[in-house]
């Protein structure tokens, strides 16, 4: 099978390879030079390393970051919370050499320019800000905020559900930031069955797979790897469930919450529930796309502007049977 990469056609089975190769030499020539051609800022150590003289410096510096209904004394009061004091005292324990992360946000940008074009690597700003599990990153055209606290590890947040707990780990960092930058670059069809919210969430884990070239798929999936073992044994019988029941073609909100919305498992609604991994929707969206990119010569730009149904019809998904 064959992939067009800004115009060429290369064999679509060697191009994580190629692509490996040439992100390596790109790092061998950042590491030769000992420069970093990304600008990454440690904003919650300048934040907690400031006073009340020096604080107004700070906020004329990162504007952006201190919303102005905010008065200044309020962000004095910041400084000395003794909850967020801990918080902090923890991230530096846990991100106390950044460079290893910033080697792979490297990678990433790079792996992003080869293969969107108009890609320009933005301002990467890591912060503390107790932000909703939803919100650890943030991402624009121009600047990308990590919220360092919201990956301390699964102990950290013993409060949470474990379903989300688990995926509060610095080892999903970078899958997260390959995510964010895929969400970006594709849209919503307007078609809502259940099928193709399931493609739309495919194409966008597809293309961050390629972005992470090695990442195993409980990251990429924020799941555990036996539930993932589960889910490829029983590809065959979790599509024969979607087809049986005619889910397929539905455009109900509920089937969606129970196979797409996070979740520490999906809801089959039979005593197999707990075994299977949440979001079951999105896994077996990627496969179709997977599928449909092993079975066509279409580039990434194709795949994105491709009407979902029309990757499910041309993908002649088949899934494994054991």
């Amino acid at each position: 099978m064959k992939c067009k990469i800004n115009g060429f056609m290369i064999d679509y089975k060697i191009f994580n390879v190629i692509l490996f190769i040439f992100l390596l030499n790109i790092l061998g020539c950042f590491q030769e030079k000992q420069t970093h051609s990304i600008d990454i800022v440690r904003f919650e150590k300048e934040f907690y390393s400031s006073n009340e003289q020096t604080l107004p410096v700070l906020i004329n510096k990162y504007p952006y970051l201190f919303p102005k209904e905010y008065h200044l004394s309020i962000w004095n009061q910041f400084l000395k919370d003794s909850v967020k004091l801990e918080i902090y005292k923890e991230t530096l324990k846990v991100f106390q050499n950044f460079d290893s992360i910033s080697n792979e946000i490297q990678l990433i940008f790079e792996n992003s320019k080869v293969i969107f074009p108009k890609f320009k690597s933005p301002k990467v700003i890591t912060l503390n800000s107790q932000s909703e599990y939803s919100n650890r990153i943030i991402y624009s055209d121009s600047l990308l905020f990590i919220s360092l606290d919201s990956y301390l590890g699964e102990n950290y947040y013993k409060s949470l559900p474990k379903y989300i707990s688990q995926n509060m780990n610095k080892v999903f960092l970078i899958n997260d930031l390959a995510l964010k930058i895929s969400e970006n670059h594709v849209k919503k069809d307007l078609d809502r069955t259940l099928l193709s919210e399931m493609i739309y969430y495919g194409k966008i884990l597809f293309i961050n797979k390629l972005l992470l070239l090695k990442s195993e798929d409980y990251l990429l999936f924020h799941t555990s790897k036996d539930k993932i073992h589960w889910a490829n044994n029983n590809e065959n019988n979790i599509w024969a469930f979607f087809v049986e029941n005619e889910y397929l073609f539905n455009t109900s909100d509920d089937l969606k919450l129970r196979f797409i919305s996070i979740a520490p498992y999906s809801k089959f609604n039979l005593d197999i529930d707990k075994y299977s991994p949440g979001s079951i929707g999105k896994w077996l969206g990627y496969k179709i796309v997977n599928s449909y990119m092993i079975n066509t010569n279409v580039s990434i730009d194709e795949l994105i502007k491709m009407d979902n149904y029309k990757i499910f019809k041309k993908s002649n998904y088949k899934p494994k049977k054991l």
